[in-house]
């Protein structure tokens, strides 16, 4: 016998600073708001909390940040499941959830749901990426924000954006030996070439720009090189990480012969940018358009945030990098707008236009980066035949070009033939290499490429969880699979 299904107002899939914002504003408003959420504490990464066995640093803002939002939702009587995986979605607006520490399978029944589902790391596929010692900058930020640890002994930071020069202070602070810096981007030619843009794009910004000006003087201080134009090409060893190979890069991101270095390491922490997780999004049924600058894949939305499925809001870095300060903003005005839609109450009308200056100022900015640290092509192009681009089945960027060469023109038919996408991570990886792969070989645009195709469930879960499916969602998910 299945369990009846939870019904909310409002269902908010993600606890970061969209997911929060956006539980708040609808709560606030009088709907009842239902928090689901993977992590063992709301905040997301951005304001990801310490484990419950170590003190929290009263020095850092954004967990500070994080908790007071979090307060803020628990006073307006927001719900919040903890630990819970949602692993399905289905007409109707219900979604399947799973509870891990309670090994509970949920329905939830939701007038209106928010996803804020965050983003994906983005990697780049080059000979010895697949070495252990080679992580990603995020993974790197959890172990020193969460457990307090350093990932290594000699670290390296390459990638683009911001969140290398963070992380790489924040390593220096911790006390580890950070190495270098490569910045692939050069994004002072940018800046240069249009200063009026620039200046209306960092207005409002104080926050951000003192933040990269102090972890800047951190690493100057601590005498860490920060190279810009230069990325990572090859990393070596034979059980583990023992060195990189970097080159400066041209404008296109490939690299310039007769520049190459090598730097001894035992840690190298990648980030090229970040890819929207749109796979709940997919299973709504959810209209997506290609838009590199905002991470790939992103879906169409109205002003409010809304979809082009009724009642389903989509908000934050999961419907378009933009950082957590336009994450917030979008989290208020989806809130805002599906407590209205659900409620009937047409004055939060006005207070949803009230944030409007604050969105288009974010927007700016949010161009503004996109402009400064969207990777070129040459990022694609750094894989040899033998590297793997498929780590969970095994499989070579030379095997995927002869499937391509064989006829698999298509996300949909490479994956059949190589299993590029089956493993767990369920090409949340591997996909976009493959993409870049496929568009390469075959002249394909990206958006024609497209990307490999939700299917339920999204994240590995037990059969048990299926116990929550009627009939008819178990015929929903047979029919999208």
């Amino acid at each position: 016998m299945n369990p009846e299904p939870v019904h909310t107002d409002i269902a908010v899939v993600g606890a970061g600073p969209a997911g929060l914002s956006a539980a708040v504003a609808a709560a606030v408003a009088g709907a009842s708001v239902t928090v689901i959420d993977a992590y063992s504490q709301p905040g997301g990464q951005y304001f990801r909390q310490p484990n419950p066995a170590v003190d929290p640093d009263p020095q850092e803002p954004r967990p500070r940040a994080g908790r007071e939002l979090r307060h803020k939702a628990e006073a307006a009587g927001v719900r919040f499941l903890n630990r819970t995986v949602v692993w399905g979605a289905f007409e109707d607006l219900r979604l399947a959830a799973y509870r891990e520490d309670t090994a509970q399978a949920i329905e939830l029944q939701a007038d209106a749901i928010i996803l804020a589902p965050g983003t994906y790391e983005r990697v780049a596929a080059f000979p010895g990426w697949t070495l252990p010692g080679v992580i990603t900058t995020g993974a790197a930020q959890t172990l020193l924000k969460e457990q307090r640890l350093l990932p290594g002994q000699r670290i390296i930071l390459a990638g683009t954006g911001p969140l290398q020069l963070v992380t790489a202070a924040a390593l220096v602070k911790a006390g580890a030996q950070v190495v270098a810096v490569l910045e692939g981007a050069s994004p002072g030619e940018a800046i240069l070439r249009q200063p009026g843009q620039t200046l209306a794009a960092v207005w409002g910004q104080s926050t951000r720009l003192k933040e990269g000006w102090q972890s800047w003087r951190t690493l100057k201080k601590a005498g860490v090189p920060y190279h810009r134009g230069w990325g990572i090409i090859a990393a070596e060893g034979k059980d583990s990480l023992q060195a990189v190979r970097i080159a400066r890069l041209d404008r296109q991101w490939r690299p310039i012969p007769g520049t190459e270095r090598r730097l001894e390491a035992d840690t190298l922490c990648l980030n090229y940018g970040f890819t929207p997780a749109t796979e709940l999004a997919q299973l709504f049924g959810v209209q997506l358009h290609w838009r590199p600058a905002q991470g790939g894949f992103v879906p169409r939305r109205d002003e409010q945030m809304q979809t082009n499925v009724p009642g389903l809001f989509i908000v934050g870095d999961g419907a378009g990098v933009g950082g957590a300060e336009l994450a917030m903003v979008e989290g208020q005005i989806a809130g805002l707008a599906a407590a209205r839609q659900v409620l009937g109450d047409s004055t939060l009308t006005r207070r949803i236009e009230a944030l409007q200056p604050a969105l288009r100022r974010e927007q700016r900015f949010q161009q503004f980066y996109a402009r400064l640290f969207t990777p070129g092509p040459g990022l694609d192009e750094l894989a040899a035949g033998d590297t793997p681009i498929c780590r969970c089945e095994g499989v070579s960027k030379a095997t995927i070009v002869q499937t391509i060469h064989a006829g698999a023109d298509t996300m949909h038919a490479v994956k059949a033939v190589t299993r590029c996408g089956m493993g767990n991570c369920q090409g949340r990886v591997c996909g976009p290499l493959v993409a870049a792969i496929l568009a390469q070989e075959t002249g394909q645009s990206p958006e024609r490429v497209g990307q490999f195709r939700a299917r339920t469930p999204i994240f590995p879960v037990p059969l048990t969880a299926f116990t929550v499916l009627t009939t008819e969602g178990a015929e929903s998910a047979e029919s999208r699979n």
